[in-house]
């Protein structure tokens, strides 16, 4: 903004919009000191601000502090926080704690909560950690009816992303094809369908594979994890 050929190199006051007060202190302390303090009071404030000002080394720091904040019950905001902030290694490994402790997430608010489009992206995924298909389709229906009248409507899209032929015949015949809400949508429907067909013919499973065919590949945890990370305060000091 400064030091290129944008106007504000030209200006002599320059009105900076869209920062916080004590988010704009911190920085111009960091500026002259090279020492700033990220902790869970400030992080949400000061990494916009950097990221406005492209303070990189102040990005990185706020991304390292959010990824040691990951929690099965904070995971999913964080996961958006970076994707507005363009902080990819961190939507990555949020993404990944995801994954690995869906189990845990599916329980909380942030999960309830969730749009369609982030929903599907999650479920989607090969590696998402689970001990049987059963859990997902579990998350999916708590998700919808959480909100019904809302979500009703896009049930057709999410389900098409479990793996309803990976269900045990008992559970896809006796929970899944008897609930009231998949038994009224015909979309919904034909998917159960597709799993019946998949289960009751194996002779014919090699022309019917496809993304809800394909086992997932749960994430093994060993040595250091991504399982339990946790800081409350980073002090952080960069050399000029």
């Amino acid at each position: 903004m400064f030091t290129g050929e944008l106007a504000e190199s030209r200006q002599t006051e320059v009105v900076i919009r869209d920062i916080d007060e004590r988010a704009m202190e911190l920085l111009i302390d960091f500026a002259y000191t090279s020492q700033i303090t990220v902790e869970e009071g400030n992080v949400q404030t000061l990494l916009p601000a950097a990221c406005l000002l492209q303070l990189a080394e102040i990005q990185e720091a706020c991304c390292e502090f959010l990824k040691r904040q990951l929690d099965p019950s904070n995971c999913l905001g964080i996961r958006a926080f970076a994707d507005t902030h363009s902080c990819r290694e961190l939507l990555r490994i949020a993404d990944k704690f995801t994954q690995h402790n869906f189990q845990e997430v599916m329980e909380s608010e942030e999960f309830m909560l969730l749009p369609a489009n982030q929903l599907i992206d999650i479920i989607s995924s090969d590696e998402l950690n689970v001990r049987s298909e059963e859990q997902v389709f579990n998350a999916v229906m708590a998700w919808v009816k959480y909100s019904i009248q809302e979500r009703r409507p896009q049930l057709p899209q999410v389900l098409q992303h479990v793996r309803l032929p990976l269900l045990s015949p008992k559970f896809l015949v006796g929970t899944v094809g008897s609930d009231p809400l998949i038994k009224s949508d015909e979309e919904c429907r034909d998917l159960v369908d597709e799993a019946k067909n998949y289960l009751l013919l194996p002779q014919e499973r090699p022309l019917m594979q496809g993304p809800r065919t394909r086992p997932r590949k749960p994430i093994r945890c060993g040595g250091s994890t991504l399982c339990s990370w946790w800081l409350v305060q980073w002090r952080c000091h960069f050399q000029c």
